[in-house]
């Protein structure tokens, strides 16, 4: 729950966010605008959950993911040019790169799995086919949090989204035990 501050959890959402989608329904590689530990709980079907290490994500980004900082009609734009990871057709290039990329994990998360990850680093995700009980629906619960080593890279997100300043995240006060971001972005 909210609160703490003890070097455990500084904030977390109220609510579960549920995501349905069919087999072969992609979400493309992107970076939450606001950074948190992002927990995915599989409840049907087989997703693959891809992400790239924090080191990676910038050069990776400039590669795969749509820029955000554009706007409305652009950014529209710019998502349809983000690099997705189908699985129910073959991989073109860019697709091939990103997948096997060496700063990139992917996993299969299935019914029952938890996967975390931190979504300030590139992420990326597809609905798997042919599961046998739904017939390619899937679904997973998506929560979000905010840990005190996680700070340094809201900050960097702020400052980044208010055109100013190192957007390396890598700088900031440790002693902060108060944070409550909101629209944190959407899950992989």
């Amino acid at each position: 729950e909210g609160g703490g501050g003890e070097g455990g959890v500084l904030w977390s959402e109220e609510e579960a966010r549920l995501y349905v989608g069919d087999a072969g329904s992609l979400t493309a590689a992107h970076v939450d605008i606001c950074p948190q530990l992002e927990f995915a709980h599989g409840l049907t079907g087989l997703k693959l959950l891809g992400v790239a290490t924090r080191e990676a994500t910038p050069r990776l980004a400039a590669l795969h993911a749509a820029d955000y900082t554009q706007l409305d009609a652009a950014e529209a734009q710019a998502e349809l040019l983000a690099t997705r990871v189908p699985v129910d057709r073959p991989l073109d290039d860019a697709q091939r790169a990103l997948l096997l990329d060496e700063a990139v994990t992917a996993v299969a998360l299935e019914p029952g799995d938890l996967g975390v990850f931190d979504s300030g680093c590139l992420h990326f995700a597809a609905n798997g086919l042919h599961w046998p009980v739904t017939g390619g629906m899937n679904a997973a619960l998506y929560h979000g949090m905010l840990t005190r080593p996680l700070l340094a890279q809201l900050r960097a997100a702020a400052r980044r989204e208010a055109g100013g300043g190192d957007a390396s995240g890598d700088e900031g006060d440790e002693d902060d035990a108060e944070a409550s971001p909101a629209g944190a972005g959407g899950p992989g």
